[in-house]
């Protein structure tokens, strides 16, 4: 056979192949590859910027919905990047606008040193002198929104409660307000959130955990029913539900 043949039949069954993959695959994030490695390990750990420069930055843009915009949308820029070291120093940019953060796998820890053109000056100490950026609500639920939703009993007998199917939650999902300060969105292996949503325009709290696959929904409770002087999260643990399914 010649090498013409070879080459043509080789390049028709790689072409094949490359269809295959695509087709059973394409669903799936490709999280080993370098880039996706470095954005996902980013979104799951804190991202910490310098506290002194944090209220002059806030004064100018919406810092959270600035930075998840590049990290949950945008690319990282390999040749504008300087992976050697313990502590890393990638380039991220989304529409126009860029990000650069020095990041250690040991530490787990990300921060920001530079933001369009301000340097933000940092140390070896990556914790050093920092607050930790909030993921903005827009953003959040897009990555939460073509997750699977699931519902404990006590979830879903409190919505029966009030006339709720629990489609409800998903339809309502953007008018989620994550609490931040009383969420722990970096706990392993699962982090847990809480969060007020807007049901037939009133307000409820709500706690939720996060997975790779799925969101798990496990308390609801009326904003009429809290108290000031309790912990929130408190208030939901102890939320039972009358009649619930075994």
């Amino acid at each position: 056979m010649k090498f013409t043949q070879r080459l043509k039949y080789y390049l028709i069954g790689f072409g094949l192949g490359l269809f295959l993959v695509f087709l059973l695959f394409k669903d799936r994030t490709w999280s080993w590859l370098p880039e996706n490695r470095v954005l996902d390990f980013i979104v799951e750990h804190p991202i910490l910027v310098d506290k002194n420069v944090y209220p002059s930055l806030v004064d100018t843009i919406d810092l959270g919905k600035e930075v998840f915009n590049i990290v949950l949308n945008g690319s990282v820029d390999f040749s504008r990047s300087n992976t050697s070291g313990d502590i890393k120093l990638y380039h991220l940019h989304h529409n126009q606008k860029s990000i650069e953060i020095a990041l250690s796998f040991t530490d787990s820890v990300s921060r920001i040193v530079k933001i369009n053109q301000t340097n933000i000056p940092y140390t070896k100490n990556l914790n050093q002198s920092s607050s930790t950026i909030q993921m903005d609500n827009q953003n959040f639920i897009s990555l939460i929104n073509d997750i699977t939703f699931s519902f404990n009993n006590i979830f879903n007998c409190h919505l029966r409660n009030w006339g709720f199917e629990n489609n409800i939650i998903k339809k309502n999902i953007a008018s989620i307000d994550i609490l931040w300060n009383e969420s722990l969105p970096y706990k392993y292996p699962n982090p847990w959130y809480l969060s007020f949503i807007k049901l037939n325009n009133k307000k409820y709290l709500i706690h939720f955990e996060k997975g790779d696959q799925r969101i798990r929904f496990k308390n609801i409770i009326s904003t009429d029913m809290l108290k000031e002087d309790i912990p929130l999260i408190d208030q939901l643990s102890k939320a039972d539900c009358e009649h619930i399914d075994e």
